[in-house]
């Protein structure tokens, strides 16, 4: 029987070498900048949780309420990204197959992994409700400290749901077909839903919108304001309008019993969940592994060389021990083949080289979908419209979600250090995922230049550029795909909201960037991650 203390020390293991991976300085970054956002501290027209026209007074229970639901929107996606994988990964160490020679049952392993995933999330949490504290101060609206009021809405609303994005990593880590890039994308649809559920007037609260709505309508009804009028919203939005201010004091112990009730059934939910990859987890024996998938075992064909009746099949009697013996015949080895010196055709070459890494492994069906979608757009009859384009950059995440980082996997990385031009290598991955992007949006451009819309097609082409230019860096920074297949369904969520900031694609020409200002961005990107592997190189 083991011990918890052998499960507790696994997860402090586990935690303190995620600690120190890029991808979770990255979301560490990325979740005080959203505390930031959600709670600005000077003038700013951003929102994360929006009560029409109205803004609150920086208390304890405003701030703390505004940053928690922040960091539930946030954490939720991105935290699933940097929290999932550790058991392929200690596969791939071998750190598995060490463990698998211990007393340490499968259930007592996933429950480290569920801890190990809860303290990545809940020391960004304890981050965010710094963060949160330190802008009340700065603030200044109120100086009046209430650690009861800004702690609760974070242990009765944001770490119950990160205590289920824990365990849900931990069960896509298990079962077959959701431990890599597909997973992302269908918890990118779980969470697309949640979030849009959990605004719902029915349906399970999961953020505690109702109870929150409700309390902050009677201190908006008590001011003299018609509070039935009154609209709320979570999700990172821009909106200039002159608003009045209500002085929330914030949720007070006594009315958060519902919260708590919720609390208590997601975090069973969330057990329940990482206990349940038992079933699939096989506790890294390869062979049960490989036990469902036939053995193909290599023939040789006959010939005249092979000793009668055996047709290629091995001799009757008992067979010498060793490999087989390597015969290398001049005769079948393929000429010489002189690489061109120019440039130019070295980069081509390269070029296509990368793209054909990014698009192998790919089933017909992903081809079809994008050849469906692109016919959709050919013969649409009415206007030609942004449609279609959204959705054929959102199809290849997971392909872009490969560049930057294939050449830091196993051995490959040592031979790629042995080549010259490593700012030419990774401009070649950069063109090879701009073709990309290229093909799966050609038919949209098309049909806006037939238009005769070339801001459209300017915008749709600087977007074009911003895509690879992004997964290039995020994979050259974390040396993997999940920050990208993370932060990439945000933006592309943002965009499709007509967040005007985020809209890289020009959905809504009025109110988004312009082309110029997208493809600098794509420059500044791009520009980055070359320079980043410029500074690798240079102290390898």
């Amino acid at each position: 029987m083991v011990s918890t203390g052998a499960v507790r020390a696994l997860a402090l293991a586990d935690f303190r070498e995620r600690r120190r991976r890029p991808g979770y300085l990255a979301v560490l970054l990325g979740t005080l900048a959203l505390g930031l956002l959600a709670a600005p501290v000077g003038d700013s027209r951003w929102q994360v949780f929006q009560v029409s026209d109205h803004l609150g007074r920086y208390t304890s229970g405003y701030v703390g309420t505004v940053t928690a639901l922040g960091g539930a929107v946030w954490l939720s996606l991105a935290g699933f990204g940097i929290t999932r994988g550790t058991v392929a990964r200690d596969e791939h160490t071998g750190v598995g197959q060490v463990l698998a020679a211990t007393p340490l049952s499968r259930p007592a392993y996933l429950a480290g992994k569920f801890l190990s995933n809860l303290l990545v999330l809940g020391s960004m949490l304890l981050a965010l409700a710094g963060t949160a504290l330190a802008v009340q101060l700065l603030k200044g609206d109120s100086d009046d400290v209430d650690v009861v009021r800004l702690l609760l809405p974070y242990a009765l609303i944001t770490l119950p749901l990160l205590a289920a994005v824990a365990g849900c990593a931990v069960l896509f880590d298990t079962v077959p077909g959701l431990r890599d890039g597909p997973g992302m994308l269908v918890w990118s649809a779980v969470w697309l839903t949640g979030v849009l559920g959990a605004q719902a007037s029915r349906g399970y609260d999961l953020l505690g919108m109702r109870l929150i709505t409700a309390s902050i309508r009677r201190t908006i009804a008590a001011g003299g304001y018609p509070a039935d009028t009154v609209e709320f919203g979570v999700g990172l939005t821009a909106d200039n309008r002159v608003r009045g201010t209500f002085d929330w004091p914030g949720l007070a112990p006594g009315e958060s019993g519902g919260l708590l009730g919720h609390a208590v059934l997601t975090a069973a939910v969330a057990v329940a969940l990482a206990l349940a990859g038992a079933v699939w987890f096989h506790r890294f024996d390869r062979a049960a592994s490989r036990a469902r998938r036939p053995v193909r075992r290599p023939t040789r064909p006959s010939g005249p060389a092979d000793p009668p009746g055996s047709h290629g099949a091995p001799a009757s009697g008992p067979a010498a021990p060793g490999p087989a013996a390597f015969a290398l015949d001049p005769a079948g080895l393929t000429p010489a083949r002189m690489v061109p010196s120019r440039s130019g055709g070295t980069l081509l070459a390269a070029t296509a080289g990368e793209l054909r890494v990014l698009v192998q492994g790919r089933r017909l069906w992903w081809a079809g979908t994008i050849g469906l979608a692109l016919i959709a757009a050919f013969t649409r009859p009415d206007v030609p419209t942004h449609a279609v384009l959204p959705f054929a950059v959102l199809w290849p995440v997971l392909l872009w979600s490969r560049m930057g980082h294939r050449a830091d996997g196993g051995s490959v990385g040592e031979l790629l250090a042995a080549c010259p031009a490593p700012a030419r290598r990774l401009l070649a991955v950069l063109l090879a995922g701009i073709a990309l992007a290229l093909t799966v949006a050609a038919v949209p451009i098309a049909r806006l230049l037939a238009a005769g819309q070339l801001r459209a097609v300017a915008a749709a082409l600087a977007g074009v550029l911003l895509v690879p230019s992004l997964a290039l860096l995020c994979g050259t920074v974390t040396c993997g795909p999940r920050l990208f297949q993370s932060l990439y369904p945000m933006l592309w969520y943002g965009m499709i909201n007509h967040l005007a900031g985020l809209d890289f694609l020009g959905v809504d020409p009025d109110r988004g960037p312009t082309p110029a200002a997208v493809a600098a961005t794509a420059a500044v990107l791009a520009l980055g991650a070359l320079a980043l592997e410029a500074i690798r190189e240079s102290t390898r």
